[in-house]
């Protein structure tokens, strides 16, 4: 069996790699980034080093990588590969979607379209609908029959971490990655065509559901938190602020207004939920995961969305009657990211710094001045302040 992986970043060439590798399939590589990509070409190997358990190391060879620009590439190799994988990001779905397409058009155009799947392996909501749309909104009509008979666009849910090396001296190669000790990978069955393959640590789940979703509000909202609380109190890892004497004990507060939000919310089992949620402490709070938290809390602007990470369960959790006040503690704290390298933290900086961060609660979470929530983050503002865990000066 072959594939592709659409994406060589850290779940790209570290986690899917390790679950396909595993269970013998062919893989080939493309990255929008070219750097990467001769990377990859020019190293005969890399290894997938397995944090806190070397014995399970694994070592990847005899690499081909091509550039997602190569269409011609892209449409010859999907021509001949069962499962397309992304790790791209969710926000590049749009994209991703119009170069899928040119390389659809050119398969269609030479008669080698046959059966294949394309699994999203991002943390995002809904991802393979939004790649779906896009890329048959490029495909005339009897391209776009010949692409929903024959292609199946679902989706993963990744609960493995992926990491930089947490010691230097220990990558042996330049492309060297590491990973959690996790490996599972769920997928939703019911959208993919043809033969189901017998992979071991995958499980094709008949009720996918909103399993993405509950990922996403219970790992993501969680270290999320974690994150933007240990940056304000000077953590460097995200491990190290988890087992933090202040943030530790709100972890269990963390995960209530979660488990409840999810449980009332969207119906979610409770036993499931539980153990959910319990895992994703585990995870966070284990030492043997090395990971800067500056690598979570990057990006804030995108992740103070309204539909993201704090702001939709936040929201989610008042219209079941659940006050999320942990989360919105958790918010505030990511209104005062700070990071000189992160331009999505400069931005923010900038605007809370010149306008205040009334104004970012309008502008970026979507936020009301007489909605709950908008005031519940005000309020939280000024306990972090009173805490003394906020030095920086408030602009309202």
């Amino acid at each position: 069996m072959k594939a592709c992986i659409l994406g060589s970043g850290r779940i790209g060439r570290g986690f899917i790699t390790q679950i396909m590798k595993l269970n013998h399939v062919d893989l080939i590589f493309f990255d929008v980034n070219e750097e990467i990509v001769s990377k990859l070409n020019n190293n005969s190997k890399y290894i997938i080093h397995v944090l806190g358990h070397s014995d399970q190391d694994l070592v990847v060879d005899n690499i081909i990588s091509y550039s997602m620009k190569n269409i011609n590439k892209l449409a010859e190799c999907w021509s001949q590969s069962d499962f397309l994988f992304t790790a791209c990001g969710g926000k590049n779905m749009e994209d991703l979607g119009k170069t899928l397409a040119a390389a659809f058009k050119k398969m269609y155009a030479e008669k080698k379209v046959h059966i294949t799947n394309i699994v999203t392996c991002e943390n995002w909501i809904h991802p393979a609908k939004a790649l779906r749309e896009s890329i048959i909104n490029e495909l005339t009509e009897e391209e776009k029959s010949s692409f929903l008979e024959h292609t199946g666009i679902g989706e993963a849910v990744i609960l493995c971490t992926g990491t930089g090396a947490p010691d230097p001296t220990k990558q042996v190669y330049e492309m060297d990655t590491w990973i959690q000790d996790f490996k599972y990978l769920p997928m939703d069955k019911k959208v993919l065509k043809g033969t189901i393959p017998k992979w071991d640590y995958v499980e094709f789940v008949e009720d996918f559901g909103d399993l993405l979703t509950q990922k996403l509000y219970t790992n993501n909202t969680s270290c999320a938190s974690i994150a933007y609380l240990g940056s304000l109190l000077g953590e460097t890892y995200l491990a190290e602020a988890a087992n933090n004497s202040i943030i530790f004990p709100l972890l269990d507060n963390i995960y209530n207004e979660i488990n409840q939000t999810l449980i009332l919310g969207m119906g979610i089992d409770a036993e499931n939920q539980y153990k959910f949620s319990a895992r994703a402490k585990a995870k966070y709070t284990d030492v043997d995961i090395v990971d800067p938290v500056t690598r979570i809390a990057r990006d804030p602007l995108r992740k103070l969305a309204p539909n993201d990470r704090l702001i939709g369960p936040a929201q989610m959790a008042l219209s079941v009657g659940v006050k999320p006040k942990t989360i919105a503690l958790c918010t505030a704290a990511a209104l005062f990211y700070s990071n000189p390298k992160d331009e999505s933290a400069c931005q923010l900086e900038r605007m809370r710094k010149e306008k205040g961060i009334s104004y970012v609660l309008k502008n970026i979470c979507k936020l009301k001045p007489n909605e709950e929530l908008f005031k519940m983050i005000i309020n939280a503002t000024k306990e972090l302040k009173k805490n003394g865990w906020l030095k920086e000066e408030i602009k309202w």
